[in-house]
């Protein structure tokens, strides 16, 4: 499904309806939805009060010059070995909340960095999502996934390696202490393209893979019951168009244009996939994003709701690099009201 009419014009405070979008492969003709959309002023005000610098491994962590001494309010495992697809092994971070364990466990987020799917680990952006959450009760998972290089594309290896995370938690989420029933994926950028991959394969997932040959569960699931996502990369064929430099990126980790290679720039596009019964989405993009047109998560929420997937699009001032949480830390609460919505439901 490929998104050609128009683009919107972007709207700072006003609720904004999508535009119609055509799909030139089914014929078919999406009605415009209305999605919300924050206001500026209550996204740019706030700071990021948990924050207490960089932990080590297995660690409470150590506070930055100038802020208090309190300790972390979490405990990390790093470096903990996860089996993948491929029967070789990735490298996941754990971070987890120093609070009592509820009765039912805690929910956890997938935590999958960005980096153009080329590049950059999980450490800074675990780091980053275990600030704004594990205060709040939440399990942080970031795990590695494999990278592109020229030559060498990593499709679908990245997305299997990030579905073998989800495996492995729900397999250990009794050691976790974790619900092995509220799992979200969050993710930036080329991590939000995962992401929402991991979204629109929850209904089709069989539930096997590496994890459960090695461990002998059989049937464990690589489905999320939610996903964030920021600056998502939903369309490849047409991000190959609109933004040369994130073109060249995907051509690199699918190994090839459109033209050589259509087949994959379909299967990595989560607009493609999407189906009735898919997880929830929260999908927050830049009104400036100069790499990912603010277009693409537009069209994805447009699809979502022809689909009649709940989704919730926040558009907010700035780029490509939202950098979150830092100055965007007002979207924390209004992340955790979609993530609790979605428990209950």
């Amino acid at each position: 499904m490929h998104p050609h009419g128009p683009r919107p014009t972007p709207a700072h405070t006003d609720t904004c309806r999508l535009s119609r979008r055509s799909d030139a492969r089914q014929g078919r003709r999406f009605l415009p939805q209305m999605i919300d959309q924050l206001e500026e002023r209550a996204l740019l005000s706030g700071g990021l009060s948990s924050w207490r610098g960089p932990v080590l491994a297995h660690s409470t962590g150590s506070p930055r010059a100038g802020q208090s001494s309190e300790k972390a309010p979490w405990t990390e495992d790093r470096n903990l070995p996860f089996p993948t697809v491929a029967g070789q092994f990735e490298q996941l971070d754990v971070y987890l909340p120093d609070t009592p364990l509820p009765p039912n466990g805690r929910p956890v987020l997938i935590a999958i960095h960005g980096g153009g799917w080329r590049r950059l680990d999980k450490s800074g952006y675990g780091q980053r999502i275990a600030s704004a959450f594990v205060p709040k009760g939440y399990v942080v998972v970031a795990p590695n996934y494999q990278l592109s290089a020229p030559g060498r594309p990593s499709w679908p290896a990245n997305l299997e390696d990030v579905q073998a995370a989800v495996r492995w938690v729900r397999a250990n989420s009794a050691m976790l202490g974790v619900d092995p029933n509220e799992i979200a994926a969050i993710g930036e950028s080329a991590g939000a393209n995962l992401a929402a991959l991991l979204g629109t394969n929850s209904v089709q997932d069989g539930g096997m893979g590496a994890l459960a040959a090695q461990t002998g569960r059989m049937g464990v699931s690589a489905a999320v019951e939610a996903v964030v996502a920021f600056s998502t990369p939903a369309d490849l064929t047409v991000m190959q168009t609109e933004s040369p430099l994130a073109g060249r990126a995907a051509a690199q980790f699918l190994g090839g244009t459109p033209q050589q290679v259509a087949a994959n720039f379909v299967a990595a596009s989560p607009i493609d996939h999407v189906f009735p019964g898919d997880p929830p989405m929260f999908l927050v993009h830049g009104l400036e994003d100069p790499l990912i047109p603010v277009s693409q998560s537009r069209e994805m929420a447009t699809a979502l709701n022809a689909a009649g997937v709940s989704c919730r699009l926040v558009l907010v001032p700035g780029g490509h690099d939202l950098n979150f949480p830092g100055h965007y830390s007002k979207l924390i609460p209004k992340i955790l009201e979609f993530l609790d919505t979605t428990w209950k439901d």
